[in-house]
Parts: structure tokens; sequence; C-alpha cells
């Protein structure tokens, strides 16, 4: 796979508007924390499992600074009003995880880009990357009330496994020998 520091690739949301899906970098600090304060109480808790309104400089530092190699990120940008707005970021990690070949997934999206595709074209790429690296399994803990998730997931074209657990729902995306239709 190419430079994971460097990867980038353009896509197309559905109002038609262009964002870019690239790596995440230290310099995104501000930008993601930004993003952070955008969200509503209800979708940071939805991501979170808590009321969050900002990260700390050491989450930051933790969600920026990637080795993309245990621990993968994206973001999705847009150009508005002559200015690089961070509308979302997906991420996985293998450090944590106790079976062999899985990786946790997370995604964060302001409201403003929710529905128009910026979580499915994270996934896409994020399973493209993490194919290439050998991972085979996506584990993503996610609040059964986050339809919009859970629905991002069910049509990814990614077989999909749900496993409930109180009110979390373990999604299990298998990535070998499931190419999806677009990549």
């Amino acid at each position: 796979m190419c430079d994971l520091k460097n990867y980038a690739a353009w896509e197309k949301l559905g109002d038609g508007s262009p964002v870019l899906i690239r790596a995440i970098r230290p310099d995104d600090r501000e930008a993601l924390q930004d993003l952070v304060r955008r969200l509503s109480p209800e979708s940071a808790y939805l991501r979170f499992f808590q009321a969050k309104r900002e990260l700390s400089p050491e989450e930051l530092r933790y969600y920026t600074d990637v080795d993309f190699q245990s621990h993968m990120a994206l973001v999705a940008v847009v150009r508005e009003e002559d200015v690089d707005l961070l509308i979302g970021t997906g991420r996985f990690f293998t450090g944590d995880v106790t079976v062999p070949g899985t990786a946790e997934l997370s995604f964060l999206v302001d409201e403003a880009h929710q529905g128009l595709g910026t979580a499915t074209h994270l996934l896409r790429h994020l399973a493209r990357i993490a194919r290439a690296g050998g991972i085979a399994e996506f584990r993503a803990g996610v609040i059964t009330d986050n339809l919009k998730m859970l629905d991002v997931f069910s049509h990814s074209d990614l077989p999909m496994e749900l496993v409930p657990k109180g009110g979390m729902t373990e999604v299990r995306l298998r990535l070998k020998d499931s190419a999806s239709k677009r990549d």
C-alpha cells in the first residue's frame, strides 16, 4: 500500500460537493477540537459515550499522532467559504484488541455532514487500508440507539454480525474475502 502518512483521495458527498479523505496529521489538532466543539450533546454522547464538549491535550495528541501501523486515522475535509473544514474522522487501532487480525473502528462526523456519505467514504478507505495490512475484521462498539451509525455499517457491503451487549451493540465487519463493490 502507499505511504499511509500521505494517503489522500477525493470523493463526492451525497450533495455533490467534493470531500478530501486523507491521513490525519498532528497539525489537525485545532481542526479536530473545532469538530468536537461543533457536535450536539447527543452526537458527542453517541461517539464518546459521554457528553463531551472538547478533547484534552492528551486526547488530541492521541487522536492526531498516529503511527499508521497499529493506529490508522483518516479525516474528511471540505472547502467552505474558502476555508478547509474538517467534517469527520474515522480510525482503527489494533493495540488494545484481544483477537488477532481484528481492529477496533470508530467514526465522528459533524451533524451538518451526516447522511451525505462521509462515514461511508471513510469506512471504505479504512477497509482498503486494513485489508492491505492483514486485518481480517473490524469491530465497533455502538450504542444501540445510534441508528445512523448502524445504518452506515449495514450498507457497507461488508459481511456484518451484530452482538448485543446490554445497551451496546458490537458490530463485526469481515474484511478478508469480502472486497466491497467499489474496491
